[in-house]
């Protein structure tokens, strides 16, 4: 009887660990995702540093095939070396720029992010390209481009 006894009242508390086991929680932390390539190429911020950028590339390919008429027909060795200074100029320019654009970008895309999943209650908000599957509704990719259009982000040099 004592052995019948022992038996159930192990059987009982394996199927209630079990159970408890199962139990899926619904208070879970809040979690949300955003797609910053979205973000970063439809903010107003991100689209003006990409006009800035091509149309700075455009004025230094006109300027760049205005040399090379000149060098062509003038092939010394000191117009050489000015078109290649020319060019590592331009080079380190467009470089140190595209970097400055990147870091505002970046930096102000870090403060919306943190500032909407403080307001807004969120535990964790990851980035969608490390996400395997997620609800769509957690999303919060447009809520961020609209943060990002609230602020003033320096993208042109004054």
């Amino acid at each position: 009887m004592f052995k019948n006894t022992l038996k159930l009242v192990l059987i009982i508390a394996m199927a209630a660990f079990v159970a408890g086991c199962q139990q899926q929680s619904t208070s879970g932390a809040k979690i949300g995702f955003v797609n910053t390539n979205k973000v970063f190429k439809e903010c107003k911020a991100g689209t003006e540093g990409m006009e800035y950028l091509k149309k700075s590339s455009e004025e230094f390919q006109t300027k760049f095939a205005e040399m090379q008429k000149e060098l062509t027909g003038n092939q010394t060795e000191e117009n050489t070396r000015k078109f290649q200074e020319a060019l590592g100029e331009y080079q380190n320019k467009m470089g140190a720029e595209q970097n400055r654009i990147v870091e505002a970008l970046q930096s102000s895309f870090t403060k919306a992010v943190e500032e909407y999943r403080t307001a807004n209650g969120y535990a964790v908000i990851l980035g969608t390209e490390s996400a395997i599957s997620y609800d769509k509704t957690a999303d919060i990719s447009d809520k961020i481009i609209e943060a990002m259009n609230k602020m003033d982000i320096k993208i042109k040099p004054e």
